[in-house]
């Protein structure tokens, strides 16, 4: 694999999509490949300061659309600073979340025009559609237990405290989005264990890129 690639990993909250990236970045580094890890909302200095705004559980007046364009912002920011030189390069862009978070979060979740938001992806971020999506599908029950038991580890932020109608309408926007670029996504159950995920992650991107063992 010679040019650079964008991989993203994308799912409710509490899915496993960030612990698989770190183990697919740590395969793909074995194998000689030159890797970047990064993330949505946060990715570069000015993401970070947006991440903090959007994350912050005290923010509860942040009105829907202000927070559907700070991500979009942050979305935007990360590309062009920080993934399309990196592309450049040649290296392997592992980003967790990228636009389609914004499509199933903001568009489904809170229930903004679908087709504004598809209209600014579409000028801004669509012309570097990511190489493949992984997403990993969890119950939205799932998803609330799982933030509970995070909870007793680490204070939550403010997606953490939504509700299982909002993930549920979510999680509906992601099978929609699935379902329309099938080339592109790759659906996980993410409910099995990391080891299994973590295996049939590896098959697809040495099926998909063909990358040789080391």
């Amino acid at each position: 694999m010679q040019s650079g690639k964008l991989i993203t990993f994308e799912g409710l909250d509490g899915c496993g999509k960030s612990t698989q990236l770190e183990k697919a970045k740590k395969w793909l580094t074995l194998q000689g490949c030159k890797v970047l890890k990064t993330q949505q909302p946060g990715g570069t200095r000015i993401g970070k300061q947006i991440r903090n705004i959007l994350l912050n559980p005290e923010h509860k007046e942040l009105h829907p659309e202000s927070e559907l364009l700070l991500y979009l912002s942050d979305r935007i920011q990360h590309l062009t600073e920080t993934i399309l030189p990196a592309k450049a390069e040649g290296k392997i862009v592992l980003c967790d979340r990228f636009h389609d978070s914004t499509v199933a979060y903001q568009g489904y979740g809170r229930g903004l025009n679908l087709k504004s938001i598809k209209s600014i992806i579409t000028y801004s971020i669509k012309p570097y559609t990511p190489d493949l999506t992984f997403l990993l599908t969890i119950s939205p029950s799932t998803v609330v237990d799982r933030l509970d038991q995070r909870k007793e580890q680490s204070a939550k932020d403010r997606l953490d405290i939504e509700s299982c109608n909002f993930f549920e309408r979510a999680a509906k926007g992601y099978q929609e989005l699935a379902s329309a670029d099938p080339a592109r996504f790759v659906c996980l159950n993410g409910e099995q264990e990391i080891e299994v995920i973590h295996k049939q992650i590896i098959s697809v991107l040495q099926d998909r890129f063909k990358i040789s063992l080391k």
